[in-house]
């Protein structure tokens, strides 16, 4: 009996966890960010004033922030929150989640249990007894697989309502997977400097009004999409510890190895050889190459 598994070719950033509590009149500012955010409210009550509504969280609620969504917060009493920022690349579930929206799902629920189960079960991943390179390892698998369960959930629970779900346009979808592959192709040919705006002209659109149209399917713009494939395809290349520094950079479509490098550098924090030697996989490669760049502190 043959078993085959689907394949799995995504980017998944767990960019921060943070547990906050807050006294009595606690506030913070009205403010976005480029990555998605989930907020399980775990003790009080927590006020999210967003463009045009508001929406309260109680004990056991879980809050799902889509990128760029402008929100203020602030807590009549003294309070407790567990927040997740992440991004992800794969498309089907950003498609998916910018579907649902940002949204307050009822702790109540049973899709609430499962997600408010899951975020708790990544709040308790145990850290590393010393900071070793294994443990630290095991630490990010551990959080890697967690991680992994609460989007899992959150997916079934927004398939299960895809009925209710705000439906996107055909105009909408059909430009932003188009515009999506394009990018996805001339980044596996090497093509360093995919004009974004060239591209969505090529597809009949005014460039301000194909990149709202990704924005709305995806949420990001298309230039941050080339970005995170971009960078997907550069730290491929780079786990090949036979190929140069040069020889990825000559692969990505850079003429400039400099240049190549202070790229990754503002994509990461770290240059393509600090980024090597992070992961273990630093070789013969890079032996004459001298490290122009510190990782930065962590």
């Amino acid at each position: 009996m043959l078993i085959v598994q689907p394949n799995l070719n995504a980017t998944f950033s767990l960019t921060g966890t943070h547990l906050r509590i807050v006294p009595p009149g606690w506030s913070y500012p009205r403010h976005d960010h480029p990555y998605f955010e989930l907020i399980l409210q775990e003790q009080g009550e927590q006020h999210n004033r967003l463009t045009g509504r508001s929406l309260t969280q109680r004990p056991g609620d879980v809050l799902l922030l889509c990128p760029f969504d402008a929100h203020a917060s602030s807590a009549p009493s003294a309070a407790s929150f567990y927040c997740v920022h992440f991004d992800v690349d794969e498309l089907a579930l950003r498609r998916l989640l910018c579907r649902a929206g940002t949204r307050l799902i009822d702790g109540e629920s049973h899709s609430g249990r499962r997600v408010r189960e899951a975020l708790q079960s990544l709040r308790t991943v145990a850290g590393p007894e010393a900071a070793t390179p294994e443990s630290m390892l095991v630490y990010r698998l551990r959080s890697g697989a967690a991680l992994f369960e609460v989007l899992a959930r959150l997916a079934e629970a927004f398939l299960q309502e895809d009925g209710t779900l705000p439906e996107l346009s055909q105009v909408a979808l059909q430009t932003a997977s188009r515009l999506a592959e394009l990018i996805q192709r001339e980044t596996e040919r090497g093509e360093s400097s995919v004009c974004i705006e060239s591209a969505i002209r090529r597809l009949g659109y005014h460039p301000d009004y194909g990149n709202m149209l990704f924005r709305q399917v995806y949420g990001m713009s298309a230039r941050q999409y080339r970005s995170l494939v971009k960078l997907k395809r550069a730290k491929t290349l780079l786990l090949d510890n036979e190929m140069s520094v040069q020889s990825v950079a000559e692969r990505m479509g850079y003429s400039d190895t400099a240049h190549f490098s202070r790229q990754f550098k503002r994509w990461t924090g770290m240059s393509p050889i600090a980024y090597r030697s992070n992961t273990g996989i630093a070789g013969k490669a890079e032996a004459n190459i001298p490290q122009d760049f510190a990782m930065p502190a962590v």
